[in-house]
């Protein structure tokens, strides 16, 4: 039956008519996805009748005009409870490198991580887990984390695909680096779509889709919140490592939508560290005291900005915009108590590991998708009750796991 399901991916891949579909998605055509029947069903069976809670936790928006069908299917999935049964096999299949779902399923599922060691690496782990258990279809769970070494992530994928998996999902830390394999898994019928980061290359042609948000439009987000919250005054950038494609692509485009009252005093790397967070905005407060706002992507980091305060003995009278939601600042926000302190975040996207897997089971059924998949990303604001202290400081505050599964996860 394997060899069956992999012989079709093959034709589907080779497919002309297939490639050229793809081709349209990718420059705006939002027909070539799944049909959907009145009830809210994808023609290849999956729901999209997507919880509007977990939506608004997820996404931002309860509202499921314009969201692609995969991503509303593997939030509808996500809704479905964990019972203690459930719970002991994800914790087993999230603590082993490789788990028999006891399905009896023919697919064999893995997530191949670029680094996995940390709380948000965790969860994007778990979050898959548990979209693959809810696939009778899938018997086998894999896992692997190349460490930050891209010759190991290499590595790594090559040996996925000498298994013989049937999907590979990843966060491809390595990028560019992780094509020739990618393209390898395709050519041999693997489905492979990576999260957040990509492999560049041509996706819908040597990869399945990319799941990630719009940058240049969370870029844009970042000013707007700016413009509205500072009308004038002065801001600066936070990066991660040198160079970085993530950090570039917002900070771009952001800097291009600033409004004529606003000061863009620089750029700063911090490698994504709280002690280069606290480093980078330790040299902006002793030359700009008068610092208004900050752009960034991660949450977490900005623990060391604020130790930076602290240490330049100054109020934190900031309007701070980012892309993640570690629960860790939201909690020392609400200890500060400052009102003039305003924090406003997108989405930490760790269930971007979800969406990639329905992706590829929807692919898998028959559904056309598209090369990307845009996910949306509100911006919304830190306010009374964004704390958590029941989860991991490191643990984003939009993760679509369930509670009693974070508590089994993190001892809380």
């Amino acid at each position: 039956m394997r060899q069956l399901h992999t012989r079709r991916r093959v034709l589907r891949w080779m497919s002309p008519l297939l490639v050229a579909t793809l081709v349209v998605a990718a420059c705006g055509d939002d027909d070539t996805t799944a049909e959907t029947d009145t009830d809210g069903e994808a023609a290849e069976g999956e729901s999209l009748d997507a919880d509007p809670a977990l939506m608004e936790l997820s996404l931002g928006t309860s509202d499921s005009a314009g969201v692609p069908e995969p991503v509303l299917a593997a939030v509808a999935r996500a809704g479905q409870a964990v019972d203690e049964e459930r719970l002991a096999l994800a914790l087993r299949c999230w603590q082993d490198q490789q788990c028999d779902t006891g399905t009896g399923g023919e697919l064999s599922v893995a997530l191949a991580d670029g680094f996995g060691e940390n709380v948000w690496r965790e969860v994007t782990h778990m979050e898959f887990v548990l979209q693959a258990l809810s696939y009778p279809e899938i018997g086998e769970i894999r896992y692997i984390s190349a460490q930050g070494d891209t010759q190991k992530a290499i590595s790594d994928f090559r040996s996925l695909i000498a298994q013989g998996v049937d999907i590979i999902v990843s966060f491809a830390d390595a990028g560019e680096a992780l094509l020739p394999a990618a393209r390898e898994a395709t050519q041999q019928g693997i489905i492979v779509v990576p999260y957040i980061a990509g492999f560049a290359g041509d996706p819908g042609e040597d990869y399945l889709t990319y799941v990630a948000e719009d940058l240049c439009e969370l870029g844009e987000s970042f000013a707007a919140v700016l413009d509205e919250e500072i009308g004038e005054g002065k801001v600066a950038f936070l990066g991660g490592t040198p160079g970085n494609p993530l950090s570039e692509a917002w900070q771009s485009c952001e800097e291009d939508a600033l409004a004529g009252g606003l000061e863009l005093i620089g750029r700063a790397d911090t490698d994504w560290t709280r002690e280069g967070t606290l480093q980078a905005m330790s040299g902006f407060l002793s030359e700009h005291p008068d610092l208004e706002g900050v752009s960034y992507e991660y949450a977490d980091g900005f623990l060391g900005g604020v130790r930076a305060y602290e240490a330049a003995d100054m109020p934190i009278d900031l309007v701070l915009t980012l892309r993640t939601d570690e629960v860790g600042l939201f909690c020392e926000w609400a200890e500060i108590g400052n009102p003039d302190f305003r924090i406003f975040h997108s989405s930490g996207g760790s269930f971007q590991s979800r969406i990639a897997l329905t992706a590829a089971m929807m692919h898998l059924n028959g559904a056309d998708i598209d090369p990307q998949i845009v996910v949306p990303a509100e911006m919304r604001p830190v306010e009374e009750g964004s704390c958590n202290p029941d989860i991991p400081g490191e643990a984003p505050v939009s993760t679509l796991i369930p509670d009693n599964v974070m508590q089994a996860m993190f001892g809380g």
